[in-house]
């Protein structure tokens, strides 16, 4: 396998995975504003049901960090697929490549 194909391919997970992360903490932020604006509503209006509302809302954040967790691990994995490229023969890496694809994909 060409070294210059990886880099490249990696390159493009790479940046898929950066405008992945940026539209995910775009939702987080504004998960977060919903919920501050709704419990600073619930404050003022001191409406105990605005404020569960609020707390409901602002539990929604769960999903955007467990995404942008798991983005992250996967570009620690990407950036070390290069390294082990050079340094490994071509069955070896073939049998890398398919164990770094099976665990990106979930299969761990």
């Amino acid at each position: 396998m060409n070294v210059a194909e990886i880099h490249a391919r990696i390159d493009g997970a790479l940046n898929a995975n950066k405008r992945a992360e940026t539209i995910v903490i775009s939702m987080a932020v504004g998960i977060f504003l919903l919920g501050t604006a709704s419990f600073l509503l619930a404050y003022f209006e001191k409406n105990p049901y605005v404020g569960g509302g609020s707390v409901l809302l602002t539990g929604f954040l769960y999903w955007p960090i467990k995404e942008v967790l798991k983005l992250r691990r996967d570009n620690l994995v990407l950036q070390v697929v290069p390294v082990v490229a050079a340094q490994l023969s071509p069955a070896d890496l073939s049998k890398e490549l398919k164990k770094t694809l099976d665990y990106l994909r979930g299969k761990k």
